[in-house]
């Protein structure tokens, strides 16, 4: 842009004279100055509270989506649609709002962002339809999209610079609490107001928010422009894309894969618009996303890495949560199961942070060890039987919750070492890659483990069925044991016969789905380590030509690849 116009990455007003280590790292991101001890633990606290309620706007939906189902008279596939249209929108505002920030200032960024989240909260208490709750989900998808960087933002100020790296970890670690916490506090929010309760403590938490960056504000940072018209094109394009993906991979499990051929044409358009932006973006001489870099080699396995580790990690949502319910425990019973998830995600998060002061080298040892627990974990849990309880589940889900926290703080170090070497230019890139894959192995590791565990269900199903005949003696037995069962109180011989068929039909389904499930974490067990024994590889090539071809130290933490 010439002439009357701005030029793209021109700075917009006057630039504080601030002293080395105060600067910006880059445009759109707040200053560091010098603060007192107590200003610090002002600012650690807000990034808490930013955090936690970022994490818990997702996760109280999720957890409690029967809940909400019940209350508003929804369907599956329109229960479904609520997380969902959640997610669609929060990934894709990932294009924007790096280039928000770096335009407008953080200061029109936090309130636009955060007044958006709080008003979409309060809207949910208003809501009683299922157009108007899908509506303010997606609003609420927008808001939300600020909440987990300005955790970073706030909790960077909240350490001096040489603490700068734990401080990122734990800014990025104190969303993770949300899962966790959602399932330990939604028992008590449903009986105080039924869904209205969980309503209530988001938008009550989205007030805090906002009182509380109106009274400890982020410094000032630096203002350029950054946007261009054609970023907007690209943001349709590949915003649509991602979108549809999510919405195919959150309903597909629901209207069931080949059955529903909408699901079809949109992962068709989807494709075509990804590719569409993607060769869209290659050939703009200030591109979105850096489709050059997305695409080297090292990048490009770090993305799949993290991905992969993500729909892994579904074993605690999906799998654990699952085979509990299986066998008959409900959300009350859960919670000391999830307050020991809590806590070795709490652990996972500061070990992670913390073992940076010792060296970052142990960045490597933290990547490796998780998939280990990840992989010991899953082989844990697939003995299950109909006997198991939350209590058989506290170190194998321990384990996970502590490898999954650990390994996010050491991608994340390892993903900004490939920043800095490739430059802040790409950060856009960075930013949607990350949130991409975090939001993506999500959803498509739910869908995949749930249709897995489906399918297996119905072949240990037909297995087991086959197996009980009338004239095996065993099988006889226990049809006269549990049709005995009901004679007591049912006078016709006939209805209790089939009362005891029913109640052996009921056992067998029971018993099909938890051998699923033991499939399901043999599967991921097995998965981890193939991911371990690829990742040692990948270390040991790297190692051989770092050895070859030595490198600077910064140079060598960006080039690692997982």
């Amino acid at each position: 842009m010439t002439g009357a116009r701005r030029q793209l990455g021109q700075v917009i007003g006057e630039v504080p004279d601030w002293k080395p280590h105060e600067r910006p790292m880059m445009p759109g991101s707040p200053s560091t100055p010098d603060f007192s001890n107590p200003v610090r633990l002002g600012y650690g606290l807000v990034a808490l509270l930013l955090g936690l309620t970022g994490g818990l706007g997702t996760a109280l939906v999720a957890v409690n989506l029967p809940a909400i189902q019940g209350e508003l008279g929804l369907d599956p596939v329109q229960g479904a649609w609520l997380s969902t249209v959640y997610v669609m929108f929060n990934v894709s505002m990932n294009l924007l709002v790096i280039k928000y920030r770096q335009q407008f200032g953080l200061t029109s960024f936090v309130m636009v962002f955060l007044s958006i989240y709080a008003l979409a909260a309060f809207a949910h208490l208003a809501t009683d339809s299922f157009t108007g709750a899908l509506a303010v989900r997606a609003l609420s998808g927008v808001g939300g999209a600020a909440l987990g960087v300005l955790a970073v933002f706030y909790m960077l100020q909240a350490f001096p610079a040489k603490l700068r790296l734990p401080a990122l970890i734990l800014g990025i670690g104190v969303s993770q609490l949300g899962m966790p916490l959602a399932r330990i506090i939604s028992p008590d929010l449903l009986d105080l107001g039924n869904w209205h309760g969980l309503y209530v403590l988001e938008a009550g938490l989205a007030l805090s928010c906002l009182a509380a960056v109106r009274i400890l504000r982020l410094p000032p940072g630096v203002r350029i422009h950054a946007f261009e018209r054609r970023d907007f094109f690209s943001f349709v394009l590949l915003a649509g894309g991602l979108g549809l993906i999510v919405a195919v991979a959150g309903l597909g499990r629901v209207e069931w894969w080949f059955e529903a051929p909408w699901l079809g044409w949109a992962l068709a358009l989807a494709v075509i618009l990804i590719a569409g932006g993607a060769a869209f973006e290659h050939h703009r001489a200030n591109p979105l996303v850096d489709t050059r870099w997305l695409f080297t080699g090292s990048f490009f396995r770090f993305a799949v890495s993290i991905l992969l580790v993500r729909v892994l990690l579904s074993e605690q949502t999906f799998g654990s949560t699952g085979l509990l319910q299986t066998v008959g425990m409900g959300a009350e019973q859960l919670r000391h199961l999830y307050g020991v998830v809590l806590m070795a995600t709490v652990a996972g998060v500061l070990v992670s942070a913390f073992s940076l002061l010792i060296s970052p080298k142990l960045v490597i040892i933290q990547v490796l060890l998780s998939l280990i627990l990840i992989a010991v974990g899953a082989f844990m849990d697939a003995g299950a039987t109909a006997q198991t309880h939350a209590a058989n589940l506290y170190v194998s889900q321990a384990l996970l919750g502590f490898a999954g926290a650990m390994f996010m703080g050491a991608a994340v170090i390892i993903g900004v070492g490939q920043l800095l070497a490739r430059g802040f230019g790409s950060v856009v890139t960075f930013a949607v890659m990350f949130g991409a894959t975090q939001v993506l192995g999500g959803v498509l590791g739910a869908a995949a483990l749930s249709t897995f565990q489906v399918m297996r269900a119905q072949h240990h199903g037909a297995y087991l069925s086959e197996a009980i005949v009338g004239a095996d003696p065993q099988a006889a037995a226990l049809l006269q044991t549990y049709g005995g069962a009901f004679a007591s109180t049912v006078a016709d011989r006939s209805v209790a016969s089939l009362n005891g068929v029913s109640t052996l039909a009921q056992q067998v389904t029971q018993q099909a789905n938890i051998l699923a499930f033991n499939d399901v974490f043999f599967v991921i067990g097995v998965t981890a380590v193939v991911q371990l024994i690829v990742s040692l590889a990948l270390i040991v090539r790297q190692a051989i030509k770092a050895k070859a071809n030595p490198q600077p130290a910064g140079d060598a933490a960006g080039a690692v690849a997982i």
